[in-house]
């Protein structure tokens, strides 16, 4: 194993917001991420070349916020899948990122049919 290396290391909300992508892709009864046209209302799936559009990442108090705009397949048990996607999503950012305190907020902005 790889001797710990002293510093800081420093991540990016663009590199945190593609790794929630790809990990919410993985994830049981998400179909994609979502945008939502402010004039219509309507929310709309994104291509996996645009995921970072549906996450938003912050920071506060020390701690890194995450919200995620997702469509999920229909029939699907929404609660399991945001627990399963926020569990997921924490997980991948302790270790790719090293990020322990991360606050997951799941938005489901539709359901669509398999």
């Amino acid at each position: 194993m790889a001797e710990p290396i002293p510093g800081t290391l420093k991540v990016s909300n663009d590199v945190i917001a593609d790794l929630v992508g790809y990990a919410a892709l993985e994830c049981y009864g998400v179909t994609g991420m979502a945008t939502t046209d402010e004039q219509t209302g309507i929310a709309r799936l994104l291509p996996a070349n645009k995921l970072r559009k549906g996450i938003g990442v912050s920071s506060a108090d020390g701690h890194v916020i995450v919200s995620l705009h997702v469509i999920v397949e229909q029939g699907v048990n929404m609660a399991s899948v945001v627990n399963n996607l926020a569990s997921s999503v924490k997980f991948l950012l302790k270790q790719i990122a090293e990020l322990d305190d991360v606050d997951v907020h799941v938005h489901i902005e539709g359901m669509r049919a398999s």
